[in-house]
């Protein structure tokens, strides 16, 4: 908490630690320029779906978006697109 509110560069975070930040207001999103999700068919797998889509709704169009997934089942492709 304390080094977002310093302005950390780089965050790892699971979805739902990530939306609670910024629904405290701890940080935000606006400046994000890269948003990395590893293993995003296990959080689909798991029922992140929900949490994930909020937060991509959350950053800037003109982001870069990158799905790491050791299979590309459906689900993830629907997310991808």
């Amino acid at each position: 908490t304390r080094d977002l509110c310093r302005g950390a560069e780089i965050v790892v975070a699971t979805p739902g630690r990530l939306i609670d930040f910024l629904e405290s207001g701890t940080t935000n999103v606006n400046r994000i320029t890269y948003l990395v999700l590893d293993e995003a068919d296990r959080m689909l797998d798991m029922g992140f779906e929900p949490q994930i889509r909020k937060i991509i709704q959350m950053t800037r169009p003109d982001r870069q978006t990158l799905m790491w997934s050791a299979t590309w089942p459906r689900e993830i492709q629907k997310l991808a697109k």
